[in-house]
């Protein structure tokens, strides 16, 4: 999901990351292991992407701001 909005279309955060909330949170149902390694490799591919466009903020702010977008039980109150 992280690869096709990197090429585009791009989905605001704000559409796309309940997106992926969606989907990894019907993997909890599933899996909850499994789940929980797909979450940590979205917080850092999301990392790896805010790292991209602003350095000046760490990865705990990074997670933090992808949280904000969640709508779910992992939703975070940091907003940039």
């Amino acid at each position: 999901m992280f690869t096709r909005q990197d090429e585009g279309p791009v989905i605001d955060d704000s559409e796309f990351l309940p997106l992926v909330e969606c989907v990894l949170t019907a993997f909890e149902a599933i899996d909850h292991a499994v789940a929980e390694e797909l979450w940590e490799h979205a917080f850092a591919v999301y990392d790896r992407a805010c790292q991209d466009a602003d350095p000046e903020w760490s990865t705990a702010e990074n997670r933090g701001l992808m949280q904000s977008y969640l709508l779910g039980k992992r939703r975070g109150e940091h907003r940039r």
